[in-house]
């Protein structure tokens, strides 16, 4: 017995060895261009992940017909603030030997951050920590794809100390208009929806579908693209027309209190309509 729990235990230790050893090592900086290691920050600084990995981030992923994406999951005590979506063409991700990223977390407009033929800024995170109180905070940002493992394993994980001074929000928020105004005309490089679904392994179906209310209750959806978000109010029945191109969906969850991306994949029927509820 005691031979079997023994080697139980090496087998869970060698199998947590090499997970360690497929994820990156993540450093905190205020510029693209060094990673200076800094684990605290104060509101108005511009933040980036310097990640390096063991091996080139083209053989950590899965390489297929599927454009890749890479998602930047941002938590605060244990809840997820918001995410960023990078996506490039497989085949310059293909054919690098790249071993290292850099993701922008608060980004400098006038800067660049090329990444795989991109260039790289932080629309969406700016308009939640606007709305955090004064204060130390803790953030951690969870580097995932859904070309490693489905989405379902971090490529890599760090954390930092935010400080939040008097006057934030409004550097927040112009913060993130101007980040969206710069990817505009840099480089953009968000993920559009359609993108993002067959990323998910779903290929085809028309940009514009009508989501139609089947769940017996009435359902808030918001569509958002870059920095504006308008909210829907969808009673039983109602529906909504969807431009899968023109931004993304985000849904209020009355349990957690909070909007949340929407992940899962409608098709249309013949009529370009699908139920929202999938039962």
């Amino acid at each position: 017995m005691k031979i079997r729990s023994i080697l139980a235990l090496c087998t869970i230790l060698v199998l947590a060895a090499l997970a360690d050893a497929q994820t990156g090592e993540v450093k905190f900086s205020k510029s693209a261009k060094t990673a200076d290691g800094s684990a605290e920050f104060n509101s108005g600084d511009f933040i980036y992940a310097h990640i390096a990995f063991p091996q080139a981030i083209s053989g950590m992923l899965t390489l297929n017909e599927r454009p890749v994406t890479l998602v930047a999951e941002f938590y605060s005590k244990g809840k997820m603030l918001e995410e960023d979506m990078f996506g490039f063409d497989t085949t310059a991700v293909r054919g690098s030997k790249q071993t290292s990223i850099i993701i922008p977390v608060i980004s400098d407009p006038a800067g660049d951050v090329p990444a795989f033929g991109k260039n790289l800024f932080s629309t969406r995170l700016p308009a939640e920590l606007a709305k955090l109180p004064e204060g130390r905070h803790e953030i951690e940002l969870q580097l995932k794809s859904y070309n490693f493992k489905d989405a379902t394993e971090v490529m890599a994980k760090g954390s930092f100390t935010l400080v939040i001074a008097s006057g934030a929000r409004a550097w927040y928020q112009k913060n993130g208009n101007e980040a969206y105004d710069a990817m505009a005309k840099r480089g953009v490089t968000s993920v559009n929806v359609s993108a993002r679904d067959a990323a998910m392994g779903v290929v085809g179906g028309t940009s514009v579908i009508t989501l139609v209310n089947n769940c017996g209750r009435s359902v808030w959806m918001r569509k958002a693209s870059g920095s504006d978000k308008t909210e829907y109010r969808l009673s039983p029945g109602q529906t909504m027309r969807y431009d899968r191109d023109g931004g993304y969906l985000e849904e209020w969850n009355f349990g957690t209190k909070r909007w949340s991306t929407v992940t899962k994949v409608w098709t249309p029927g013949p009529d370009g309509k699908a139920n929202i509820c999938q039962k």
